[in-house]
């Protein structure tokens, strides 16, 4: 017998998003495991471990998978080769790409490069508004977002943040205050992965197809906690529009703050950036704005002391 499925919190790796979406495809079948493995000849065991985000499954797990669902093969196997080069090469030899899973399709006659994606998914951002204040006691945020519902009974929406050690934090454990100032009920807090956060925010009704949703959370580092020199959005779903504004200390302002668009991320940690900068204004701020994010991308500011 297989062990039971824990959650999957995603990252951006090719391994993750591999086993997202192989579990979004066996959810969307409708199959158990064991149905699964009748159908595969595979153990229930293999094929959870194939979904399971820690590793890329070999190809022929892949596509008995794959068949077993009812899944294109021919396009689950140009995603798996795909993903296999990226995992074969060191991060700094990634080159900008995007690697989008079979479930993607774009809006019809637009441009891959330049649209907004639609991903087999309950509900997109629409809008993402971000304050970051440096300058008080702790980092906080407020955040106001902008959900739109794809499907007809979405009664709950998931936000998940990473909040990443920097060099030398020994903190342990890590932890983030997060507080849903309106548009709902924040019903789980969850800390899967010691660096990852997520939310799961109850909605006042069920939305319908197209209905938009406001909500703002307040998110807080704790008291003590280093936090790293960035705030990032990484869209795993579509994003149309991102903007931020960093409030630094103006008693002591970063020595080179940069813009991040679209940057793989490899390359976040990165302390030479051919990037665009930003010089705050005299009350220490910085803006930048982003739209039609592409997935598994990075968007926001970083900066350095």
């Amino acid at each position: 017998m297989g062990r039971s499925e824990q959650p999957l919190e995603r990252d951006g790796s090719p391994s993750r998003e591999f086993g997202f979406w192989l579990r979004d495809l066996r959810n969307t079948s409708g199959l158990t495991y064991n149905q699964l493995a009748r159908r595969s000849r595979y153990s229930i065991s293999t094929l959870q471990e194939a979904a399971s985000g820690r590793r890329l499954p070999t190809l022929s797990v892949v596509a008995a998978f794959v068949v077993a669902c009812d899944g294109d093969e021919a396009s689950w196997r140009s995603y798996w080769a795909q993903l296999k080069r990226l995992e074969d090469y060191a991060p700094s030899a990634i080159q900008p790409q995007d690697v989008l899973p079979p479930w993607i399709r774009f809006a019809p006659n637009a441009d891959p490069d330049t649209a907004s994606v639609l991903v087999a998914d309950d509900w997109y951002l629409e809008s993402l508004e971000v304050a970051l204040s440096l300058d008080g006691a702790v980092p906080e945020t407020v955040e106001h977002r902008i959900a739109v519902a794809v499907k007809d009974g979405v009664r709950e929406l998931v936000t998940s943040i990473s909040v990443p050690r920097i060099t030398h934090d020994q903190l342990s454990p890590h932890g983030l205050e997060a507080e849903l100032l309106h548009g709902g009920v924040l019903t789980q807090q969850q800390h899967p992965h010691e660096s990852y956060f997520r939310y799961v925010i109850l909605l006042p009704r069920p939305l319908r197809v197209g209905e938009r949703h406001r909500y703002t959370m307040r998110l807080r580092v704790p008291p003590g906690q280093p936090m790293a020199p960035r705030y990032v959005q990484v869209p795993h779903r579509r994003s149309d529009h991102f903007k931020l504004t960093v409030r630094f200390d103006s008693s002591r302002l970063p020595r080179i703050v940069w813009r991040m668009a679209g940057v793989p991320t490899a390359v976040l940690t990165d302390r030479d950036p051919n990037s665009e900068r930003l010089t705050p204004d005299r009350f220490g701020e910085v803006s930048a704005e982003f739209h039609a994010l592409r997935l598994g991308r990075a968007y926001g500011v970083s900066w350095r002391q």
